[in-house]
């Protein structure tokens, strides 16, 4: 074993000082950086969580708007019902692809979603067609 004289043992000392100074700082970089990622992960969140409620405000005052005329019981007409489909088909893609993400409810929405698009493309088709003649 290797005995260190008293020199040895400050430089070795003034080392251990030096790397446990490097560490510190190291520790106090690592920390800053986390901080910086933590507030960009939040603002990303934060601006798609607006979109998601932004959007799905914007359609359901679509829906409520294209509805206000099937609420005036007005005499029936087969093209009564042409306004509010198209806001209904975004309003149930919004919710089964915004806010279902896993699961069993998410496949049920996105089965609603795609067959209310399939019922409102048939239906839209059907009375542009019938309109024309």
């Amino acid at each position: 074993m290797k005995v260190f004289t008293d020199a040895e043992k400050q430089q070795l000392q003034a080392k251990i000082k030096d790397e446990q100074e490097r560490q510190r700082i190291l520790r106090e970089i690592i920390q800053i950086e986390k901080e910086k990622e933590a507030k960009r992960s939040r603002g990303i969140i934060s601006t798609v969580v607006s979109y998601k409620y932004g959007f799905l405000l914007l359609i359901l005052f679509l829906v409520v708007w294209s509805a206000d005329p099937l609420m005036k019981w007005q005499n029936f007409d087969r093209f009564q019902f042409s306004s509010i489909v198209v806001p209904l088909m975004l309003l149930f893609n919004h919710i089964a692809y915004q806010f279902t993400k896993k699961g069993w409810l998410s496949r049920v929405m996105k089965t609603i979603a795609w067959i209310w698009i399939v019922f409102g493309c048939t239906y839209l088709f059907w009375i542009l067609r019938t309109q024309g003649s």
